[in-house]
């Protein structure tokens, strides 16, 4: 059977996969793409663009954690986001099974890239072996996310499928053993250095240190791999490859393709076949005076009060989030009409004043995120989308890995409590008061307030135990929901897979 291959123009015409094993939609094969050295780079480019999944894994398995809520307005939004926010998903969760089909996705176009490669006449190339690594490291960045979120799934190399042989379950320990060892490896392969939009080794040791970061987590008590970050992260300091700005709002601006505290993101360009970054959709319906006739997005996500409300008032990442009274460009208020009818100055509240803050919340309800938007707008853009790239992984978080490490293998470290307060501080330009000694609950808090609506948090409660606490309109949920369920349609197409416990 042929190979189908993909390269980022015909991105547009791929179906979602539904399984690990499926391979990508396209009317290309080996036999009519890479025939030359140069085809390579815009196969890699529709790898990359795969990456696209992670708005959803921000926004929509976001919403499970402590620092966003996705509510029903009305009838606005209601469906199955608001039991992610519950904990009271089942397999049949359709917003649960779309992050899991985005991610099969990464893995199929993947494989199907790497096979391309070793089936070449350019398999031996260095050049062309550099992109393949920089494709593994993507694949293993999803499987890091199916074993994070879902545990046990195939693990699945190659883009041969046999149907008579449908893939065997994986356990999360075999899962975090193939992540590890690929990562390992491309460490050794990728530059010291390339361009933004590629990988270089220091972002294959980042991505391994976020994975040892829970690996307590995924392997089981007495499994810590605390030393095991503090040396990974300390490489990556040592590079001196990046920095952390002493603006926060650089890092998330319209040419944050700039910013030198990116390690890892989606790059995205709304005019081409780039994911759209449409972070800005979930928070900002009723805000076209403000930004513009593109801000006809909707008006779902909203930060819980319990974030707001753990920022001091002078902490310029409070410019992450909308809330109080609206005005327009020119300073005017904007006026609307709230759930009762009344016309009135656009108004967000930051505590929710509905009655059912989760499945009946007031349309004004909530601070809203717009983390891309505090250095304005800029760039060609398209009426959907904007040109800023979303991180996945950045500089702030190495020193923040860094120092948790450190505070794990000695809670008085110095050096821990001092890379917290530079983050913490942007470098002594964020005018917040320093820790003068750090916790476990110091430590969290911070992560929350710096990471706040980045695709993170679930991850990190889990790690310092406080995911089955009850938080805003939340109440305490049962310790098996730390993962999600298999999505029902997988558990029916192949009969390898069993479901996770407690579903």
């Amino acid at each position: 059977m042929k190979k189908l291959l993909i390269i980022s123009a015909f991105m547009a015409g791929i179906t979602s996969c539904t399984n690990l094993d499926v391979v990508p939609d396209s009317l290309l094969t080996n036999e009519t793409v890479y025939l030359e050295k140069s085809e390579f780079l815009n196969g890699l480019s529709g790898v990359n663009a795969t990456l696209g999944i992670w708005s959803e894994v921000v926004y929509k398995a976001g919403t499970s954690a402590d620092d966003m809520i996705l509510p029903a307005r009305g009838a606005d939004w209601k469906g199955d986001i608001q039991a992610v926010h519950m904990h009271t998903w089942t397999p049949e969760n359709g917003e649960l099974g779309a992050i899991y089909t985005g991610l099969s996705k990464i893995v199929a176009v993947s494989n199907s890239y790497i096979d391309a490669i070793a089936s070449s006449k350019f398999a031996d190339d260095a050049d062309v072996n550099v992109m393949k690594a920089d494709a593994r490291l993507v694949r293993a960045f999803a499987y890091f996310l199916l074993m994070d979120n879902f545990g046990n799934v195939p693990l699945v190399t190659t883009s041969a499928y046999d149907s008579q042989n449908p893939p065997k379950q994986a356990s999360r320990e075999e899962i975090f053993r193939f992540v590890e060892s690929e990562l390992l490896e491309i460490a050794d392969i990728l530059p010291e250095k390339t361009e933004y939009g590629r990988y270089d080794r220091y972002a294959a040791k980042t991505l391994l240190a976020k994975l040892y970061l829970n690996a307590e987590v995924y392997l089981g008590a007495g499994n810590t791999k605390w030393q095991d970050v503090a040396d990974l992260t300390e490489e990556v300091i040592n590079s001196g490859n990046y920095l952390l700005e002493d603006d926060f709002t650089k890092v998330f601006a319209w040419d944050n393709y700039n910013s030198r505290e990116i390690i890892m993101a989606v790059i995205c360009d709304s005019q081409n076949t780039y994911p759209e970054n449409i972070s800005y959709l979930f928070s900002i319906n009723d805000l076209r005076a403000k930004y513009g006739s593109f801000a006809a997005g909707w008006g779902g996500s909203a930060a819980l009060p319990s974030l707001i409300h753990s920022y001091e008032s002078n902490d310029v990442r409070l410019k992450a989030f909308l809330y109080g009274p609206q005005v327009d460009a020119d300073g005017n208020a904007i006026m609307a009409t709230d759930d009762k009818g009344v016309t009135r100055q656009l108004d967000y509240s930051i505590d929710f004043t509905s009655a059912d803050p989760v499945n009946n919340a007031d349309h004004w309800d909530g601070a809203r995120g717009v983390k891309y938007l505090m250095d304005g707008i800029g760039g060609t853009m398209t009426e959907r989308g904007l040109n800023n790239d979303m991180p996945i992984l950045r500089y702030a978080d190495v020193l923040m890995m860094r120092a948790e490490a450190l505070f794990r293998i000695n809670s008085s470290d110095a050096e821990a409590l001092n890379l917290v307060n530079q983050v913490r501080t942007r470098n002594g330009h964020n005018p917040v008061t320093e820790f003068t000694q750090l916790t476990e609950e110091i430590l969290l808090d911070e992560r929350g307030r710096e990471f706040a609506w980045e695709g993170w948090r679930r991850n990190d409660q889990i790690r310092f135990g406080t995911w089955g606490n009850a938080w805003d309109y939340k109440e305490k949920s049962e310790d098996f929901r730390k993962l999600f369920p298999i999505p029902q349609v997988q558990i029916d197409s192949n009969p390898e897979l069993k479901q996770n416990p407690g579903y």
